[in-house]
């Protein structure tokens, strides 16, 4: 008979959802489901109108196509020794009518292994001989390889040939790879035992040495790291049994070479992970805690985070970090190591080479250390959606920044000032000799105030009694950040030169009165990605109380857009407004922290 049952499902956004599950699926009682697996529709909940894969544990029986399968969760794919001791146990209880009808007993984690199962005995292929037949199609295709975690699945067999979906879990990249005459392939069993029997300890033909073999037949078995994840699930099984590992011999060090890192970790290798870090802390074993540290998040330590003489160190790095979203941090491409400057204060993050710095005076205090990390992220998360996040400054807030580079740039930022510009009305020659002075106003960059003070003759655009630009100079102030309640006010924005970014900048002035009145430090008003950083640190440190003060709609899109690659894009800011590639530069000495 077939189990069905309601479970409450619960989303990302938050809420809950009431869906009709298998527990047990029997295909001639049910024949629609297997129909609806094929059509890659079952257990789908739609939410808003997109569809999502519900993964979950139950019983497949199709006893007159001689299956029976053990569909488990994807992440449940370490334990797979485990779970086919679970379907044979499950097997031996049939009625030994029933238990004769089944040829195939497999395995399998996810959907759509169950799917290709069906689809390749549909087409009269062996399983064992498919998962062969995709490692011949990465030989014959090895860019295939060129991205983190392939997912690869047959997905049709046609008078063309067998057709495989190349997929990946972080990359919206897809492929179709066709292999003609599979049969012809898959034919020759002799052969295929003998490639297989190379694997040893994964080869899908031999009977293996456990009262019941593995009987997760898929390519990834063959994956280092799949190993190495049961193996350190055993690891750490022993630990709680009071048995260390072995930290100095090979198969400590090999199994450490083999594990995935950041996001490629399953949810049990993390935890697991985890439980290995603690102990390692527990018994002072700095080194290896840097070691796990850069397995859990993909980012490397520097060495001066183990040397140093605070011992809780990497563990708060590591609490903070598991507490951001993923795709901030193990998922970031634009994140690779967090280094400690010793003898130094403050933080930085640097674009160029992806590197948060953070400075060892910060260590001593552990609610700046907090801030000033989760800050710098902020601005590495910044800087992996550009574009999401510049337009939203944009169209929430009014900040943008304009390099002085280029003309167009310039009569951006003025015409945004409205009709006070006194610019429109210039002749050529004074429009271009205002828009020199704007740029020896900017000065060299890499500076808390004006250097250069521009002194055009008498006469000039720039000395008339109305002019904007210059009066955005001279009350942008020193430093220009904590002076933002003078700055020039135009057309319901805010105007002032950046001298460390040598840039122009606007922002709406009801943002500057946020700013002022409930941003937590006036650094905000450093720059549209200051103010981002500084956003993202309070929305993210769920202890502070001056968290309750950002706007619902601010903690909404943080929630639901933020790191969302699907998310609709906001207005674009104006095209000239540029983010810059240095824009991340330390905070100047003066500067406290929140």
């Amino acid at each position: 008979m077939s189990l069905m049952h309601a479970y409450e499902v619960p989303h990302a956004n938050g809420q809950r959802h009431r869906a009709q599950l298998a527990d047990c699926l029997n295909v001639q009682r049910t024949p629609a489901a297997r129909a609806s697996i094929l059509a890659r529709e079952f257990h789908k909940l739609v939410v808003d109108g997109v569809a999502f894969q519900i993964e979950k544990a139950f019983i497949y029986l199709d006893l007159a196509r001689g299956q029976a399968m053990l569909v488990q969760p994807p992440r449940e794919r370490f334990r797979h020794q485990q779970a086919s001791e679970r379907l044979h146990t499950m097997l031996a209880v049939l009625p030994a009518g029933m238990r004769q009808q089944v040829q195939l007993a497999r395995v399998v984690f996810g959907i759509e292994e169950l799917r290709e199962k069906l689809v390749a005995a549909d087409a009269a292929l062996d399983d064992r001989a498919v998962e062969l037949l995709k490692a011949a199609l990465i030989h014959d295709h090895p860019v295939l390889l060129t991205r983190a975690r392939l997912r690869l699945s047959l997905d049709r067999v046609d008078v063309q040939g067998a057709w495989f979906l190349a997929q990946y879990d972080h990359s919206a990249k897809r492929f179709e790879l066709c292999y003609p005459m599979p049969e012809e392939f898959c034919r020759d069993e002799g052969a295929l035992k003998q490639w297989s029997g190379q694997l040893q300890r994964n080869n899908f033909y031999a009977a293996g040495k456990q009262s019941a073999p593995s009987q997760w037949v898929n390519y990834r078995r063959w994956v280092p790291s799949q190993d190495a994840l049961s193996q350190l699930h055993e690891l750490v099984l022993a630990l709680g049994k009071g048995k260390p590992p072995n930290l100095a011999g090979a198969a400590f060090k090999s199994l450490l070479k083999r594990l995935p890192r950041g996001s490629a970790l399953s949810s049990q290798g993390k935890a697991d992970l985890r439980k290995l870090f603690l102990w390692a802390k527990k018994n002072n074993k700095q080194a290896l805690q840097d070691q796990l540290f850069e397995l859990r998040f993909g980012i490397a330590l520097e060495d001066s985070w183990y040397r140093n003489d605070d011992k809780n160190d990497i563990d708060t790095l590591w609490r903070l970090l598991k507490n951001l979203p993923d795709s901030h941090v193990e998922g970031n491409t634009r994140l690779a190591e967090i280094n400690l400057d010793v003898g130094g204060g403050g933080g930085t993050f640097s674009p160029s080479t992806r590197e948060i710095e953070i400075g060892s005076a910060e260590l001593a205090f552990k609610e700046r250390f907090e801030d000033t990390l989760r800050h710098e992220v902020g601005h590495a998360a910044h800087e992996n959606n550009l574009q999401l996040v510049d337009g939203w400054l944009w169209e929430r807030f009014g900040w943008a920044i304009f390099e002085p580079s280029t003309d167009a740039a310039i009569e951006q930022w003025l015409q945004l000032m409205g009709p006070r510009n006194g610019y429109a009305g210039l002749s050529a020659a004074d429009k271009a000799q205002l828009r020199h002075q704007l740029k020896l106003a900017c000065g060299p960059g890499g500076q808390w105030k004006p250097t250069v003070t521009p002194n055009p003759p008498a006469g000039s655009a720039w000395r008339a009694a109305g002019c904007a630009a210059r009066k955005a100079f001279e009350q942008s102030g020193v430093p220009w950040y904590e002076n933002h309640g003078n700055w020039f006010r135009s057309n319901g924005y805010a105007f002032a030169i950046n001298f460390w970014y040598a840039s122009l900048m606007c922002v709406r002035v009801d943002t500057l009165e946020f700013i002022g009145q409930h941003m937590p430090d006036v650094y905000a008003a450093m720059s549209p990605a200051e103010f981002f950083a500084e956003m993202y640190a309070l929305y993210f440190d769920a202890d502070d109380p001056a968290r309750k003060r950002i706007p619902a709609d601010v903690q909404a899109w943080f929630k639901e857009k933020l790191g969302d690659e699907g998310a609709p894009q906001p207005v674009p800011r104006p095209q000239a407004a540029s983010s810059g590639t240095q824009r991340r530069r330390p905070r100047p000495p003066t500067a406290g922290l929140r």
